[in-house]
């Protein structure tokens, strides 16, 4: 594949089904954003979940009912097509994992924007705090603020960073508080009730080597347990890892 240069040009590869990586390591530092689609029915209650627990659920937009364009995100947009992966939720299960889900969009549908932390991953890297360990998700027990039939524990991804390096990161992401800020733990698992981090959620080892720190950050794939749990008729979510590049860089986003 030829280099891309552009965040548009990214989406354009996504949604012609070519992209061989994921978005936000085919160019690095720009915003990146899960997206969560519901009938208009749930939208005001699954918008009221993201308010009342903005570390997991960082909102960003709310995409009107039966748009598929958001220009102050993304240039020539279509939601439906231009993320890498989407999964499919039908009353509480994830039946299908596609790349274009069109077919499932209907002038009903609200779109929401959802900030990730992989956004900031390419600034890390550029001031020398690449993580060992890349972004792995976990399952807490800390349960989200319930807002209607929205409830569940809260996901956290966890980086592993070497000495003297994981309190610059912590300190430098909190300024990111719309990709879910500063880490809710370092090294401490059990204060977010997680007993086994040898493998996470999609049952990939988690190594971590001698003298390393843990952070872990509230995680955007938490919409998806909400989900399951809310039993909706129809959610479509993006797959974990598969958030969508925007045409903002990261760094606009320092507060």
């Amino acid at each position: 594949m030829a280099e891309l240069t552009t965040p548009l040009q990214v989406r354009l590869a996504c949604r012609a089904n070519s992209l061989d990586t994921r978005a936000c390591l085919a160019l690095p530092g720009y915003l990146c954003v899960n997206i969560v689609m519901v009938d208009e029915q749930y939208a005001d209650e699954f918008e009221a979940f993201c308010r009342a627990n903005p570390k997991p659920c960082p909102l960003l937009e709310t995409v009107a009912a039966g748009k598929t364009d958001c220009d102050e995100f993304a240039e020539q947009l279509d939601l439906c097509t231009d993320l890498g992966l989407y999964d499919v939720i039908r009353d509480g299960e994830v039946v299908e994992s596609r790349q274009d889900v069109t077919d499932l969009y209907n002038d009903r549908m609200v779109t929401f924007l959802i900030g990730s932390s992989v956004s900031f991953d390419g600034l890390l890297e550029r001031k020398g705090w690449t993580p060992s360990l890349p972004s792995r998700l976990l399952l807490t027990t800390v349960q989200c603020e319930p807002v209607g039939r929205f409830h569940g524990p809260m996901v956290v991804t966890v980086r592993a960073f070497p000495l003297g390096v994981a309190d610059h990161v912590a300190e430098y992401t909190s300024h990111f508080p719309r990709c879910h800020g500063a880490p809710m733990a370092y090294n401490d698992p059990e204060t977010l009730g997680i007993e086994d981090e040898s493998v996470d959620m999609l049952g990939r080892a988690i190594e971590i080597a001698d003298l390393h720190d843990r952070l872990y950050w509230a995680c955007g794939v938490t919409p998806t347990t909400v989900g399951k749990a809310a039993k909706l008729p129809l959610m479509v979510v993006h797959s974990p890892g598969h958030a969508m590049i925007t045409d903002i860089p990261t760094e606009q986003l320092y507060e």
